[in-house]
């Protein structure tokens, strides 16, 4: 009787979401910084999204968006991706839970007998001054070298708003600078801050940063999701003639406008890829921090940007 044959085939083992993000992103030999100026979303998340490491990543909403944004600009179907997303997350919990229901049995510990004595009564009072001392020099030095205090009292984190721009306001030590996403704002002489940035549409994240002449910083993430209509604003052209669209990107920059002789109460910080559009009937005049970043199209002719990145760009005047 002839022995039977049996044919040896290997199973090739599953694709994880993240390898392939990376797999689609290497073959089209795009680097992480690109991917990020293009779709907007942090490397970092980028860069842990292909890890796998979802315990990193923000909210799972938000998760989701980068992961379709994502998936849309490698030309990957952000349908199939998500469902990839869905089925490791569910992973992830039954894995977690697996872990959880383990008990840890600790062995029972036998207390061994002290005998106290004057000389060890001596030397644990010595050592319980010394560590005493070292506290307290430590203490001290704590407080000359710590980071300082930082208050954000709105917004709240993961918010949703219908308006293209939020207040940003809170409290920080007296000496301490603030920044939003690097841009300086400004203090009073208590600490306190309140400014209005403006936001583009989808997910925004806000870095504020206080930062101490020892260059000491304490720092506070808010993620603000920014449902905006498109629709566009009736306006009488006939009365206001000069249209100046103001878009920023690839970095954030502080702006100020004067229209017809007003200064007009804006968004000061404007976040990358955030639009404003300005109307007058004689002239605006534009500063920015950053001309590298500030595009200004005038009734519907792009004039580019104002200078280079870095640039400081003070009262641009523009007329019809």
């Amino acid at each position: 009787m002839t022995p039977a044959k049996f044919i040896r085939t290997t199973i090739a083992e599953r694709e994880a979401l993240g390898e392939k993000l990376a797999k689609k992103r290497n073959s089209l030999h795009i680097d992480i910084k690109d991917a990020e100026r293009a779709t907007r979303i942090p490397a970092k998340h980028l860069k842990n999204i292909e890890a796998g490491n979802y315990s990193k990543l923000p909210p799972k909403v938000y998760t989701k968006g980068f992961i379709q944004n994502y998936a849309s600009f490698l030309g990957l179907s952000p349908k199939k991706i998500l469902a990839m997303y869905e089925k490791e997350q569910g992973l992830e919990q039954r894995v977690k839970g697996a872990k959880g229901n383990k008990k840890n049995v600790k062995p029972a510990l036998k207390t061994p007998r002290m005998v106290v004595t004057p000389k060890k009564l001596l030397l644990f009072g010595s050592a319980m001054a010394v560590l005493g001392i070292l506290f307290f020099i430590g203490w001290q030095i704590k407080i000359l070298t710590a980071p300082p205090a930082l208050s954000v009292k709105s917004p709240g984190d993961n918010l949703t708003v219908a308006s293209d721009y939020v207040y940003v306001e809170g409290q920080t030590d007296r000496e301490a600078d603030v920044y939003i996403n690097d841009v300086k704002i400004g203090t009073d002489d208590n600490g306190v801050f309140k400014e209005r940035v403006s936001l583009q549409n989808g997910v925004n994240i806000l870095d504020i940063t206080a930062k101490n002449k020892m260059n000491r910083a304490t720092n506070v993430e808010r993620k603000i999701m920014a449902n905006l209509s498109n629709a566009p604003v009736a306006v009488d052209r006939t009365l206001y003639p000069v249209e100046a669209k103001i878009v920023v990107g690839p970095h954030p920059v502080t702006l100020d406008i004067v229209r017809d002789g007003e200064k007009l109460n804006i968004a000061k910080v404007m976040l990358p890829g955030s639009t404003q559009v300005f109307y007058a009937k004689n002239d605006i005049v534009l500063s920015t921090n950053n001309g590298g970043s500030t595009r200004v199209i005038l009734n519907d002719k792009d004039l580019g940007l104002l200078g280079k990145e870095g640039q400081a760009v003070k009262d641009k005047k523009f007329s019809k």
